[in-house]
């Protein structure tokens, strides 16, 4: 063994080893030192005490200890003493200093100490800096063909976007990728599939084959080879940047790129598509008239007279609509909800005025009627009457349904219609109805009896009392609230929106009669159900809309605690809430803002359009409002359009599939109407019979059913529909689901009044929990980490 290689190599290895043992000193002293000051741990680390623990751990390292008797411990080192013998001779020879990483990286590279001294010698005096330097007007001249090159053959529409409203191509690629001229990443795409940076380090390979071989070498600087030839050929990329960004003026840019044959032929699809819009832009224009008015020739040929009731709830403003409605030869009652709708066929048909009851979930036909009641949406605008009831007209506003009542406002044919509203909508229906030329009488109504915010709190359940109702906004709560309260002896009537509308009139029939005190509801008695409510009370102040959770609006809280103080039966009503009652007092004398604008809806008359019904609607939902008419929301029809549409799609056909009413969150039901679209699609009918819910006798229903019960009621809901659109002759088999529906209701009103309601309890230790604990278990349980 050559003694003098073996001690240089040691003490080239020494110095690496010292260093390993001083950082694992300072990770092994942190704990004192990370709490030190700068100058403090400086002087600590200069201490003795530091010292003697830097000696400890040398003393115990045994490699240390053989590098200081001039030994190879460990096997790694002494094969790499093996692997670098040579080279430590040359450079003994030559009178180097060891430098065990320069060596490293040499015999990685497996190149001659020669040549990778020459590599170091080419960085070091500059040698690369000069070239690019001298080289770089004709690296200039190479990269501008390049650009020029890339400019005019590239493919720079492929990432423009389609609903761009600006027309030019050419201008739209300026814009993207050239607002300021060349930039960097335009010449870096030129130069693809590599970078400007990289075709100068490939042209100093060639100049310098060294530099190539030995890229991995390391300097004394602890960079590589190739590190350097990076840092400059990063800077001659950054010089020629700037030259070419003087050669390359906007002018310049536009010039070439008027000339690329990617963008000529994108923009003759361009104009095709901006004359295909231009066309269908005159189509829509066509098919809407100037004045959403005239989408109705019918009312516009008729000399109307609208009578405006205008008051707050429980004032009386649908009576008088309805006392000219009894003497009608032909009539109509238009409501917001089938309970609504059917509260007046009752009442009629009790009056001895024969009326048809007309909904999307039922039909009831009366033989000689001369009335018939009806949802808003159900409106007949090709029938003439004498007199027309349209209710709730405040709604017209409303973004998702306020484009019936504005359909029924604008296209009724009747001489004479009743239009009961809140006196926030005057402003807004005085000025449709002028702008149909048609006459108007405003009669203005008090409410009939007084409303009062409570001056004192109100606490559940102590403060409960007969006639209250209390206000919640979700069938959980529902349940949860009147479970509690039958479990203190009250009786509970409920109310909530997935109740079928016939169990919705049952419970408050049963408040009616007396045999029920309390109503626990949500905000569905809003809308006209006249209930012998004394006092309303909001549990909740937060309602999800669909889309978000939110606050009650000033509008929200009027209209519900407008049910309070039933006429004939209480001298006043009350108002109270649950830990809010100010913010509710405060809302209750806040004056409504004035609505400002009615929702139009969708116009069947452009389904005559050659476009996609996606297309269509997309179109529709672009074209800028009207005078005080704003569009309705079309996102669920949208949405549906899109999940169903191909290119044969039958549009019209999708069209009145979209227009049934169903929940389409519901995958059950979501699968069931597209098995019944695409067997019409086929020319075929869906059986309906098999698919209805099996029927189950009333008395034998429970608690536990309930939730099925409503889901089925929703399913004959829907075939209800598809039967009455889509299936010849189909008043049999309406008759079959209306007896299931009814069947259906009958089970839910037996469960709500003779079944104890499930009180939400703790999953864990089966406590109860209070109606409003946001939690699913308790705190107990919480508290012993016993978490579901």
């Amino acid at each position: 063994m050559n003694y003098e290689l073996l001690n240089a190599y040691v003490q080239a290895l020494r110095p690496e080893r010292e260093r390993y043992l001083y950082q694992h000193a300072l990770n092994k002293v942190r704990v004192i030192t990370r709490s030190m000051k700068p100058a403090e741990k400086e002087a600590y680390l200069q201490s003795e005490a530091f010292l003697n623990t830097l000696r400890q751990l040398q003393r115990r390292d045994r490699i240390w200890q053989g590098l200081l008797r001039g030994e190879l411990v460990l096997v790694g080192d002494q094969a790499e003493y093996e692997r670098l013998a040579g080279l430590i001779a040359t450079e003994l020879h030559d009178g180097h200093k060891i430098d065990l990483a320069f060596l490293r990286t040499v015999e990685k590279s497996k190149v001659s100490l020669e040549k990778a001294y020459e590599a170091l010698r080419i960085v070091r005096e500059g040698d690369l800096r000069r070239w690019f330097d001298d080289g770089m007007g004709q690296m200039t001249i190479r990269a501008e063909n390049r650009v020029v090159l890339w400019l005019r053959t590239g493919d720079h529409g492929a990432r423009l976007k389609e609903d761009d409203e600006e027309r030019s191509v050419v201008r739209r690629v300026m814009d993207k990728y050239f607002p300021g001229g060349l930039t960097p990443k335009a010449v870096d795409r030129a130069f693809q599939p590599g970078s400007l940076a990289g075709y100068l380090r490939a042209e100093a390979g060639k100049a310098f084959p060294e530099l190539n071989a030995c890229r991995n070498v390391r300097l004394p600087s602890g960079e590589t080879v190739a590190s350097a030839v990076r840092r400059e050929a990063d800077r001659g990329a950054r010089l020629l940047i700037n030259a070419l960004d003087k050669k390359f003026t906007k002018d310049r840019l536009r010039r070439l790129l008027e000339k690329n044959a990617a963008l000529i032929r994108l923009q003759k699809k361009a104009d095709a598509v901006y004359e295909r819009e231009k066309r269908i832009r005159a189509a829509l224009l066509d098919a809407i008239p100037e004045h959403y008015r005239d989408l109705y020739p019918l009312a516009r040929q008729m000399r109307r007279h609208f009578f405006l009731h205008l008051g707050p709830t429980n004032s009386g403003k649908t009576y008088e609509g309805i006392q000219r409605l009894q003497a009608a030869s032909c009539g109509l009652y238009l409501g917001p909800l089938r309970l609504l709708a059917a509260e007046q066929f009752e009442a009629l048909n009790l009056a001895d005025v024969p009326c048809s009851l007309v909904t999307g979930e039922e039909q009831i036909r009366v033989p000689f009627s001369r009335v018939q009641s009806s949802t808003v949406e159900m409106a007949d605008l090709q029938t003439h009457y004498d007199v027309a009831v349209i209710d709730e007209c405040q709604m017209i506003a409303d973004r998702d349904r306020g484009g019936a009542w504005t359909a029924a406002i604008l296209g009724l044919c009747a001489d004479e219609i009743h239009a009961c509203a809140s006196p926030d909508a005057e402003g807004l229906l005085t000025r449709i109805i002028n702008d149909c030329g048609d006459e108007l009488t405003i009669i203005r109504h008090e409410r009939m009896t007084p409303l009062e915010v409570e001056k004192e709190g109100f606490q559940f359940p102590a403060s409960v009392r007969p006639g209250d109702a209390l206000i919640v906004f979700s069938k959980a709560r529902v349940h949860a609230v009147a479970a509690e309260l039958k479990t203190r002896g009250y009786k509970v009537s409920l109310i909530y929106g997935a109740l079928p509308p016939d169990v919705r009139r049952n419970q408050a029939d049963r408040f009616h009669r007396g045999d029920t005190e309390v109503v626990v509801s949500t905000d569905a008695i809003a809308m006209g159900m006249n209930l012998p409510i004394q006092r309303v009370v909001f549990l909740e102040s937060e309602k999800y809309d669909g889309d978000i959770t939110r606050l009650l609006t000033d509008s929200e809280i009027k209209q519900i605690a407008g049910r309070a103080g039933r006429y004939g039966k209480y001298e006043i009503g009350y108002v109270n809430a649950f830990g809010f009652r100010q913010e509710v007092a405060r809302a209750m004398a806040r004056p409504l803002l004035p609505l400002t604008e009615g929702v139009i809806g969708f116009p069947e008359s452009l389904l005559g359009i050659p476009l996609p019904l996606t297309g269509i609607l997309d179109q529709w939902i672009r074209m800028q409002d009207k005078g005080c008419f704003s569009k309705a929301s079309t996102v669920r029809m949208a949405e549906l359009a899109a999940m169903m549409e191909t290119p044969k799609t039958d549009r019209r056909l999708l069209y009145r599939f979209i227009c049934i009413p169903f929940d389409e969150k519901d995958p059950d039901l979501l699968f069931r109407w597209k098995a019944m679209y695409h067997a019409e699609c086929r020319g075929e009918h869906v059986d309906v019979m098999p698919e209805m819910p099996e029927i189950v006798e009333p008395e034998s229903c429970t608690i536990r059913m309930l939730d099925g019960l409503e889901a089925d009621y929703r399913r004959c809901d829907l075939y209800y529909n598809y039967t009455r659109l889509f299936l010849p002759e189909p008043d049999n088999l309406l008759s079959e689901i209306q007896r299931r529906k009814d069947l259906i209701s009958q089970g839910i009103v037996h469960i709500l009044s003779t079944q104890k309601l499930q009180q939400r309890t703790c999953p864990s230790c089966k406590r109860h929990l209070p109606w409003n604990w946001p939690y699913r278990i308790c705190d107990s349980c919480y508290g012993r980490g016993r978490r579901w």
